[in-house]
């Protein structure tokens, strides 16, 4: 299992979105307010008394979460190839859908502040190198599956 290419790609994949879970995704300062954390989750003021998020972002946090346990997932089907390339053109869908949704808050977040100062951190490119892992992943089985049917042909 592990010494399939595509595995490794996998693995790297899991781990990246799994980073993304837990990784401040970018820190704004708005004037007057103080500074935003911007996680998976939602928007948090730093320095407040509440943990209530200030905006909460929970379909990004989902799609996140949904797409470590599909790569996660698909690590463990690697006896059922033609399954393991659908759930890796799903995932590569989802991950143009979260890159999507995290600009959607960023507009939607930015909008009511007044000259906001932003800093954006690594994990907001995680989305960009999943789709890349997943879809050199998605490469190595395709190349499994041919091998494959060309054995079956000469038999």
């Amino acid at each position: 299992m592990l010494q399939r290419v595509q595995t490794v790609y996998l693995l790297a994949a899991t781990v990246l979105m799994s980073l993304m879970l837990f990784l401040p995704l970018a820190e704004i300062a708005a004037e007057g307010i103080g500074i935003y954390k911007v996680l998976s989750k939602g928007w948090y003021l730093t320095g407040g008394e509440t943990a209530e998020p200030a905006m909460a972002t929970w379909p990004v946090f989902i799609l996140v979460l949904f797409l470590t346990l599909l790569s996660l997932i698909n690590i463990f089907l690697y006896k059922k190839r033609k399954l393991q390339i659908r759930f890796c053109i799903y995932s590569i869908i989802l991950a143009f859908g979260l890159i999507g949704l995290i600009y959607y808050y960023y507009v939607l977040g930015l909008r009511p502040l007044a000259e906001p100062a932003y800093a954006l951190s690594f994990p907001m490119v995680l989305p960009a190198i999943f789709i890349i892992l997943v879809y050199l992943a998605f490469r190595g089985i395709r190349k499994d599956e041919i091998l494959i049917r060309s054995l079956d042909r000469i038999r």
